[in-house]
């Protein structure tokens, strides 16, 4: 389990690849219950700091160490974080974004006028909160595809530059 989470050297099976994305979304969840429980201070601000790096790392090691088994390098990995945050931005602008940054820069006395920048900011949170269960399919579509995409590839056949074949 050590080498499968937090190595990100070597290969690894389809079966291998599904365990270690069940056993990563397994813990992901016990992170999400686990910091409910915390109240929302500095423990919680810097603990949640420490697992994103952590989660990071165990889907760098997951995640690239399968593509390492077909062959290929991390760049996919982070061609598809890179394609995750510019889907990110499109939501966030397609969701009252656009209309909250032209408010505020085409209209500069909201800067001092705290009253009227909360009454922009509502009108912003409440589009982007109508638009969320759209976004989170869109979101979730795309991990989806890579996971699914590399626990049906076959791996190369015999070593590569990445290491030994991995046992079935």
């Amino acid at each position: 389990m050590k080498k499968l989470f937090l190595s990100p050297s070597g290969r690894i099976s389809r079966r291998s690849f599904i365990i270690g994305v069940v056993g990563l979304a397994a813990f992901i969840i016990l992170q999400l219950y686990g910091l409910r429980l915390l109240s929302m201070g500095m423990t919680n601000f810097f603990l949640t700091l420490a697992l994103f790096f952590l989660n990071f790392h165990i889907i760098m090691a997951v995640y690239g160490k399968r593509l390492h088994d077909i062959g290929r390098s991390f760049w996919p990995l982070i061609g598809l974080f890179t394609l995750i945050i510019i889907v990110w931005l499109l939501m966030i602008l397609n969701y009252g974004g656009i209309e909250y940054f032209d408010t505020v820069m085409a209209h500069p006395e909201y800067a001092g006028n705290e009253e009227e920048m909360k009454k922009v900011l509502q009108i912003y949170q409440d589009k982007l909160a109508a638009g969320m269960p759209k976004a989170r399919w869109v979101m979730a579509i795309l991990p989806a595809l890579f996971t699914f995409w590399l626990a049906v590839v076959v791996g190369q056949d015999g070593d590569n530059r990445y290491g030994v074949r991995p046992e079935k």
